[in-house]
C-alpha cells in the first residue's frame, strides 16, 4: 500500500493493518463480494490519500485521471460547477466510493468532487476496477445493481417507454413531452440530438428511411392494429405509402393523414415514435435555418426553379465543389445551406429535395398521433391469419395439412431473410452463376470490384441488380425454385413476414451451394423459412408456428443480424444467453456443439466468431453509449439485437408445455451489421456487400449442413 494525497500524508506506520483494510473492503459494496483472495491481492495496490475540507478531489471534465476512490473516513460532495444555482448534487459518506463512472463508460469526469471535511480515501486505478468487473461476476452484478437501481442510469429509457405506453393506452401520443423524453435518452445513433445547430445528417437519413415517404407533409397518424372492416382491403381505397428500410403497412387516407397498421407487441409503436422524434429534432434545426431573414425567399425561389425545371435547384451532385452553381440563387448569402449540406439533402431525398425542405419549413413538426387498439378480442390476430396461410401452403406442397403430417417427418424452422436459404438450395444459381459474373464484368458493377473469398457469395450479392436488369431471369429463377420443392407464399396477412416452405425430397442436392456439406444420405424433411420478425412480434409468430407443426419440429434456427460490442462488421456472434433490457431477465442458452462453431469459423477465414450474452433492446434508438458500456462491462455482452429474447423465451415455454419436444435443437447465429460504439460503423453507415454477404451465407451454409445431414 502506498501513500498519496494533497495534504497530511500519513507515514506508513499510521496506516491501518492488513486485517483492518480487509474489514474495510468487506464494508464497501460491491467490494465485499470479492473472494477473500481477491481482496487480499487488492490491498497492496490501494493508495492512501488524505484531503482537507474544501479540497477538490476530482475536477469536472478531466479526461486523464480515471481513478476510483473508496472513502475510509470523512465525506465528499458531488457538484456541477456549470450550474449557477443548485450546484450540489449529492453527498457520499464513508464506506462508499466514487469515480467509477468514467472508467466504466469511457467518459471525461462528469462532475467535480470535493471534501466536506477531513477525508481519507483509498484509491485504485480505473484499469484495476475493470479487471475486477471482468473476473468477478458477483462484483460485476453488485456494481450493476447499484448503477441501475440506486443511480437510475436507465431512468430516461424507463420514462420514455412508460409515457409512450400510457399515452397509447389513452389513445393519443403528445409529441412535445415525448420529444423532451427522447432527447434525454441521448441515443447512440443520434449523437447530435442535443446540439442546437449542427444537422445530424446520418441520424436524419436513418430515421427518414424508416418513416413513411410522405413524412415531410403528413400531420396526422392513426396507428391501429386492425383496420375498420369496411375499409378492408385498404389498398383498394387508399394509396400505399412506401417506407424504404422498414416493412410497414401505411396508407394515405387523406392528404396529410396516414393510417399505420401496427404489428403485434409494442416494438413497432416504439420504433415508429422514436424515429418520428429523431426526425422532428432534426427537422426543427432545418426549419430554424430557413426562417432566418431572407432565407425563406431564397428557398422559395429555388423550389420554383426546381419544379419548373429551369435549373437544377442547386443539386448538382456531380460537382461537390460547386453544388450550388448554375442555379438562380448561386452565391446567394441568404441561402441557409452549404454545398456539403446540399449534397447530404440530395442523398436523403433524391427527388425534388428543395420541395422537401420547403415542406419541413412549413410543417413545424406538428404531428398528431392517435392510437386505436381493437376491443373485440374474438377476431383473429394477423399472426393467426398468417399461420393459417402457412398451413394452407404446406398442404399445397405436401398434399397434407401439417396436422396430418407423419410423426416421423422432421420439420425445421429457420428465421432468417427472404433470400439466403432459398438461394443456397436453388440449383438455378449453379447453372447461371457464370452468366451473372459475366454481366457484372461487362457493366463494371462496383460490387464485383470488392474482395470476395467465395465466388458464390459474389453471385448472390450481384443477383438482385441482375434480376432488376433482366426481370425474365428473375421469374425463371423463381420457377426453377418451384420445380425443386421451394414454395414462396405471396401474402403475409399484413405481418410483413414472408415465408418459404421447402420439401427437401424434391431438391437436386447435387447442384445446391457447394458450401453445404452432406456426409450422409438426407431423409425427407420440411424446412419453413420465415423472414425476420420485428421485436416483440417474434413471440407471437413463433408461438403460432410451433403450435402448427407441434412435436414434428426437430430444430429451431435463428439467423439474425446484430450490433456488436466486440470485433468488427462481418464477424459472427453466437449467443450463450439473452438479456431482456427493460427487466434484465437472463435466459441462458444450451451449450452449442463446439465442433459446429469451429466449422463456422472455418467458413469465415477473414472474420471472427465470438460467443457471449446478447442484449435484446426495445428499439434501435432506445440505446445510448452508457447503456452499451454497462452491458458490455457488467454482463459481458458481445452484442445487441431486438428479437432473440422474445423468440427464445417462447420456444422454452412451448417446450415446457409439451407443444414441441424438449429434444428439439436450437441454433442461434448472428452476423454483425454495425458497431454502435463506433460512430463510423453504426446502422446509419451503409454496410458494404463484401461485409454483410459472406457472414450471412456462411451461417446459412452451416445451418443447412447441420439440419440436412
Amino acid at each position: 500500500m502506498r501513500a498519496m494525497g494533497r495534504s497530511n500524508s500519513l507515514d506508513a506506520s499510521d496506516d491501518p493493518g492488513r486485517d483492518e483494510l480487509l474489514s474495510f473492503l468487506e464494508s464497501v459494496t460491491p467490494f465485499r463480494f470479492l473472494k477473500q483472495s481477491e481482496k487480499l491481492a487488492l490491498i497492496p495496490e490501494l493508495e492512501r490519500a488524505e484531503f482537507c475540507r474544501g479540497d477538490t478531489i476530482i475536477e469536472q471534465g478531466e479526461d486523464h485521471d480515471h481513478r476510483v476512490y473508496l472513502i475510509y473516513q470523512g465525506s465528499v460532495e458531488v457538484i456541477d460547477p456549470r450550474r449557477e444555482t443548485g450546484r450540489h448534487q449529492l453527498t457520499i459518506e464513508a464506506c462508499h466510493y466514487f469515480g467509477e463512472w468514467e472508467p466504466l463508460f469511457e467518459e471525461p469526469r462528469v462532475f467535480s468532487v470535493r471534501a466536506l471535511q477531513h477525508t481519507v480515501c483509498y484509491v485504485l486505478s480505473g484499469r484495476r476496477l475493470l479487471e475486477l468487473v471482468g473476473v468477478s461476476r458477483a462484483f460485476a452484478q453488485a456494481l450493476g445493481n447499484i448503477l441501475r437501481d440506486r443511480q437510475g442510469i436507465f431512468s430516461a429509457f424507463d420514462h420514455f417507454t412508460v409515457e409512450l405506453i400510457r399515452s397509447a393506452n389513452r389513445g393519443y401520443v403528445p409529441m412535445v413531452p415525448m420529444l423532451r423524453l427522447y432527447q434525454e435518452l441521448q441515443p447512440a445513433l443520434h449523437p447530435l440530438a442535443a446540439v442546437s445547430e449542427a444537422i445530424d445528417f446520418a441520424a436524419l437519413e436513418y430515421a427518414v428511411r424508416r418513416l413513411p415517404d410522405n413524412v415531410t407533409r403528413v400531420f396526422a397518424f392513426l396507428l391501429t392494429d386492425q383496420l375498420p372492416g369496411g375499409f378492408v382491403p385498404a389498398h383498394a381505397y387508399f394509396p400505399a405509402v412506401p417506407t424504404a428500410a422498414r416493412r410497414r403497412d401505411i396508407w394515405e387516407v387523406l392528404p396529410g393523414k396516414n393510417v399505420v397498421l401496427l404489428r403485434d407487441g409494442i416494438s413497432d409503436l416504439v420504433d415508429l415514435t422514436s424515429c418520428l422524434c429523431l426526425y422532428a429534432v432534426e427537422a426543427r434545426k432545418i426549419r430554424l435555418r430557413v426562417q432566418q431573414p431572407g432565407a425563406v425567399a431564397a428557398l422559395f425561389s429555388a423550389v420554383n426553379a426546381e419544379s419548373d425545371g429551369r435549373a437544377d435547384g442547386g443539386w448538382n451532385a456531380g460537382n461537390k465543389a460547386s453544388a450550388v452553381s448554375g442555379s438562380q440563387f448561386a452565391g446567394d448569402p441568404l441561402f441557409p445551406f452549404s454545398a456539403d449540406e446540399v449534397l447530404r439533402f440530395r442523398r436523403i431525398w433524391p427527388d425534388a429535395p428543395l420541395a422537401r425542405l420547403w415542406e419541413i419549413a412549413c410543417h413545424r413538426e406538428m404531428f398528431a398521433i392517435r392510437v386505436r387498439r381493437r376491443q373485440n378480442r374474438y377476431n383473429s390476430r394477423r399472426s393467426e391469419l398468417w399461420t393459417e396461410q402457412v398451413g394452407s401452403a404446406a398442404k399445397e406442397l405436401f398434399g397434407l395439412h401439417p396436422s396430418g403430417f407423419p410423426d416421423d417427418l422432421p420439420v425445421h424452422i429457420i428465421s432468417s431473410n427472404t433470400h439466403s436459404v432459398t438461394n443456397c438450395l436453388n440449383p438455378w444459381y449453379a447453372a447461371n452463376g457464370s452468366a451473372i459474373l459475366q454481366w457484372a464484368a461487362a457493366v463494371g458493377h462496383p460490387t464485383a470490384a470488392e474482395r470476395w473469398a467465395d465466388r458464390n457469395d459474389l453471385i448472390y450479392a450481384l443477383a438482385r441488380d441482375y434480376f432488376l436488369t433482366f426481370p425474365d431471369r428473375s421469374a425463371e429463377a423463381q420457377e426453377h425454385a418451384g420445380h425443386n420443392g421451394i414454395l414462396r407464399l405471396k401474402e403475409t396477412a399484413s405481418t410483413g413476414i414472408q415465408v418459404q416452405i421447402i420439401d427437401t425430397a424434391r431438391i437436386d442436392l447435387g447442384r445446391i451451394d457447394p458450401g453445404i456439406t452432406l456426409r450422409t444420405t438426407t431423409r425427407r424433411a420440411v424446412i419453413v423459412n420465415i423472414d425476420y420478425a420485428f421485436g416483440e412480434q417474434a413471440q407471437h409468430i413463433i408461438r403460432n408456428l410451433l403450435m402448427l407443426f407441434g412435436t414434428r419440429v426437430r430444430s429451431i434456427n435463428f439467423l439474425g443480424k446484430a450490433g456488436a460490442l466486440v470485433g468488427r462488421r462481418g464477424d459472427v456472434l453466437v449467443p450463450t444467453a439473452f438479456i431482456e433490457q427493460s427487466s434484465d431477465q437472463f435466459e441462458p442458452l444450451p451449450d452449442r456443439d463446439p465442433q459446429a462453431i469451429e466449422r463456422l469459423q472455418e467458413r469465415l477465414p477473414g472474420n471472427q466468431v465470438y460467443r457471449g450474452p446478447l442484449l435484446t433492446v426495445n428499439g434501435t434508438l432506445l440505446q445510448n453509449r452508457t447503456m452499451l458500456h454497462f452491458y458490455r462491462r457488467i454482463w459481458g455482452c458481445v452484442g445487441l439485437e431486438m428479437e432473440g429474447f422474445h423468440f427464445y423465451r417462447q420456444v422454452i415455454e412451448s417446450s415446457q408445455l409439451g407443444v414441441v419436444s424438449p429434444q428439439a435443437l436450437m441454433r442461434f447465429y448472428y452476423y454483425v451489421s454495425d458497431i454502435p460504439l463506433d460512430s463510423a460503423a453504426t446502422l446509419s453507415a451503409p454496410l458494404a456487400s463484401a461485409e454483410g454477404v459472406p457472414p450471412l451465407y456462411a451461417i446459412t451454409r452451416q445451418i443447412l449442413s447441420e439440419l440436412l445431414d
